[in-house]
């Protein structure tokens, strides 16, 4: 086992570590009612703040890049889940998200601030930072770079509108590890829109609307034409014709269309598209995006109701 953490299970001392989790859990949860929250834990180690959530009425989520901390978390805490997972890659929709001691293992905090401000209301956690007064990034004795305390703040304050400091957090060596609360995040504008619902509901002009302010825009009705031209030999089938009919060769067709706009949504790509359904089985069609593209800024938009304000 690593050991950083102290792990207590069952209240028996499992592993004696360099850092008592429970004390610096404290710490960080200061004035915060966990009961129902829904909690990630980014950079969880052997998981021991997500039991200590869990204790607490959290509903948690453990996340490491280290396959074999994660193996160990799943072991000793089998109830709870554990994903093998770079802070970079995360994604969905959280109450609290849990950064302790990590941040000074990511060379990119700019881009993890804006997954954090798309993900959560509140980050709680903890970073090394150096003495410098200017904005700046000194390269420590472990071969990291540590920001200042403004360099920190800058960043935080393009993504969170809210960011209170609580204090000195306990720290294994004589780093100083200072603790923050970031709250009501700072939304970055989209560069994949959705927007989906039945003929006639004002896709098309939502759609023009968004284009006049610089989108590109993918109508499925027109990918739909490019997809018969990409299948005309098979469509003098009649077999083909009656499966298309039936919606047997819909994935098919969703994959095509996938592969169309999968170059438009790379996440370190400065484009914006609209996607325009047309009479798909739009659930289905949403989850295929979602789920082969890990849900890389998409907003959409559901005209079933007309409801053009409906924005996740």
């Amino acid at each position: 086992m690593n050991p950083y953490q102290k792990i207590i299970k069952n209240g028996v001392i499992v592993q004696k570590g360099n850092i008592d989790t429970p004390i610096k859990f404290n710490q960080l949860f200061q004035d915060i009612n966990l009961k129902g929250k829904k909690i990630l834990d980014v950079g969880c180690n052997l998981g021991m703040m997500c039991n200590l959530a869990t204790e607490q009425g959290a509903i948690t989520r453990g996340i490491d890049k280290n396959n074999e901390y994660i193996k160990q978390a799943r072991t000793l805490f089998p109830n709870l889940r554990f994903d093998c997972l770079p802070a970079e890659k995360i994604s969905g929709n959280y109450d609290i998200i849990i950064a302790s001691a990590m941040l000074h293992y990511i060379n990119n905090l700019d881009l993890l601030f804006s997954l954090f401000a798309k993900s959560t209301e509140k980050v709680v956690l903890d970073i090394w930072l150096n003495d410098e007064e200017k904005p700046m990034f000194t390269l420590s004795h472990r071969n990291i770079f540590i920001p200042s305390k403004s360099a920190f703040l800058h960043i935080a304050k393009k993504y969170f509108n809210v960011i209170e400091e609580k204090g000195i957090a306990i720290t294994p060596d004589i780093s100083k590890r200072y603790i923050f609360h970031l709250s009501k995040p700072i939304r970055t504008k989209p560069k994949a829109i959705l927007i989906y619902g039945q003929s006639g509901s004002g896709k098309s002009t939502l759609a023009a609307s968004y284009v006049g302010l610089g989108y590109t825009s993918y109508s499925t009705d027109r990918l739909f034409s490019s997809w018969t031209m990409h299948r005309m030999r098979q469509l003098y089938s009649a077999k083909y014709l009656s499966d298309m009919s039936r919606g047997v060769l819909r994935k098919d067709y969703i994959d095509y269309f996938i592969e169309i706009i999968k170059p438009w949504l790379q996440v370190y790509q400065n484009r914006d598209i609209i996607i325009e359904g047309y009479e798909l089985n739009f659930k289905d069609f949403k989850d295929l995006i979602y789920s082969q593209l890990d849900k890389w800024d998409i907003t959409e938009i559901n005209l079933g109701d007309k409801n053009w304000s409906k924005i996740k």
